[in-house]
């Protein structure tokens, strides 16, 4: 791997819209082609963007509310509203959506564990 690879601006990095997600622009800071066991993603979700109801077979989802809301529901009865510096811990297989409110543009720190790829998307 070149030192090129390791330092990069933010904005050079290619951005992506995962499946069931509408209003969202992610970045991969750290890919799973790595190799480094997790995927780190940088995303932006716009005002009225929404995460469908959907869940992950294998992987832990963390996420870090850095700014905007949102509404959170988790499995069946958690809904709750977020907002910065919130951190969202979604175990493997559990259903969750999320919902934008207001005008502001909501950014998150995204981690997954095992990675999840464009495949480890499952409508909930």
């Amino acid at each position: 791997m070149r030192a090129d690879d390791l330092i990069q601006h933010v904005d050079s990095i290619a951005t992506y819209s995962p499946p069931l997600h509408d209003g969202t622009v992610n970045r991969r800071l750290v890919d799973p082609a790595i190799g480094a066991g997790i995927e780190v993603i940088q995303g932006r979700l716009a005002p009225g963007g929404t995460a469908s109801r959907h869940k992950h077979k294998d992987a832990w989802q963390i996420i870090l509310v850095q700014s905007g809301r949102a509404r959170v529901s988790l499995g069946d009865d958690v809904v709750q509203e977020v907002g910065p510096g919130t951190v969202i811990r979604i175990p493997p297989m559990m259903p969750h959506q999320v919902e934008i409110l207001g005008e502001e543009t909501a950014e998150l720190i995204v981690i997954y564990n095992p990675p999840v790829g464009p495949d480890g998307f499952i409508p909930a």
